[in-house]
């Protein structure tokens, strides 16, 4: 299996650890703060074990301590003529811009030990510079915020052919009465839907059995919610999907979530197969087998 190999560089504070995060998101095997002398004998272990794809940081820190931009400079091109598939990344900003980063963040700066903050930039520029125009891609990240630097990664990878992984999209189904799932995305409530629990034999049912569900479709404008529902929901994925996000949760809830949420969770599923995302889903209260009264 070859591996895809991703190195992010480039100049402190213009993130590098925010782009690690997004590869990591993405099922990337990430490792910071990398020597560059280190290189070439992690990548031989990143393929001796089948590691699909990986990533690494490489900064001043360790290009100062361990072998300079001209090891790392002679390791890609290595890899290279070796075949390996390997993307190189230098991200830049200009120098007020990572000075104003700085003192916002009130961070120091790596090299500052030795002098004061603007001279610790222009120095390590005169070093990553080295190495800049050796890197596949440049990311100017100046007037960038983090959805869009996002975006950016992903468009780079995705363009360079390296494959991601689906959109994770997981439906829940829950109870107002057992509280809100607070890690949902978005949530829909269809208490305002008719309750089959008023009724004898529905009462003892889920959302999941046919006679629930025919009850349900006799409501005037079900079909006119659901797929306004299903349209938020494509929209929002899509969204996701485009600024970097790799994961969405959505919830209904309704009093007991046992009839109507159940019913709405089920049919947004159906909906929503699809072999772009990876869907699961959750019936909440149904794994509790709770015994309380639905109003």
């Amino acid at each position: 299996m070859s591996s895809n190999i991703v190195i992010i560089t480039g100049m402190s504070g213009a993130g590098k650890s925010s782009a690690i995060d997004v590869l990591e998101d993405f099922g990337f095997f990430c490792m910071d703060n990398v020597p560059p002398a280190m290189i070439e004998q992690l990548v031989g272990m990143i393929e001796e074990h089948s590691v699909e794809k990986s990533a690494f940081v490489i900064d001043i820190r360790t290009a100062k301590k361990f072998g300079g931009m001209e090891k790392l400079r002679n390791s890609l091109l290595a890899l290279k003529e070796r075949g390996i598939n390997i993307l190189s990344i230098f991200l830049d900003a200009d120098d007020d811009v990572l000075y104003y980063r700085y003192q916002k963040t009130r961070r120091a700066h790596p090299l500052q030990q030795e002098q004061e903050l603007e001279k610790a930039i222009q120095k390590e520029r005169s070093i990553m510079n080295q190495l800049k125009g050796s890197c596949d891609y440049t990311l100017d990240t100046s007037t960038m915020d983090m959805k869009e630097m996002k975006e950016a990664i992903i468009s780079i990878i995705h363009n360079r052919g390296y494959k991601l992984p689906p959109m994770r999209v997981e439906i829940e189904s829950f109870s107002y009465n057992q509280g809100i799932p607070h890690d949902a995305n978005l949530i829909f409530d269809v208490r305002f839907l008719p309750n089959p629990y008023y009724y004898e034999n529905l009462a003892e049912l889920t959302g999941m059995d046919r006679e629930v569900q025919e009850y349900l479709e006799t409501f005037p404008g079900m079909e006119k919610y659901f797929q306004a529902v299903l349209n938020l929901c494509k929209m929002t994925i899509e969204g996701f999907a485009g600024s970097g996000r790799n994961s969405v949760k959505i919830a209904v809830g309704c009093t007991g979530g046992r009839h109507r949420s159940v019913y709405i969770a089920e049919r947004l599923y159906k909906a929503l197969k699809s072999p772009d995302l990876k869907l699961s889903i959750d019936h909440r209260e149904q794994k509790k087998h709770r015994n309380g009264s639905e109003i």
